[in-house]
């Protein structure tokens, strides 16, 4: 199996401006795709969204919100972020 994550611009320019390690970010999705494709027990809190926003996931890590959204393929996994920001601001 493969992983693959790519950051769209307004989650890139968030780390950026937050001085946020992506290395940080990358071991959170890393633990919400073994989570939800592969039922593994992580401790990490993730949440299937809904509305306008349904097939993607959030995850939650203090007052930070991660959405990502995971394309599953045979071999390779891609985990899309998409928007990182502070919990008021991310929906």
């Amino acid at each position: 199996m493969e992983l693959k994550l790519t950051y769209l611009k307004k989650a890139k320019r968030f780390i950026d401006k937050n001085f946020i390690k992506e290395s940080e970010i990358d071991s959170l999705v890393i633990k919400a795709v073994k989570k939800k494709v592969f039922n593994i027990d992580e401790n990490i809190d993730i949440k299937d969204l809904k509305g306008i926003l349904k097939g993607k996931i959030r995850i939650r890590k203090g007052k930070i919100r991660i959405i990502i959204e995971i394309i599953n393929n045979e071999v390779i996994i891609e985990a899309i972020i998409e928007n990182i920001d502070f919990r008021g601001n991310i929906y």
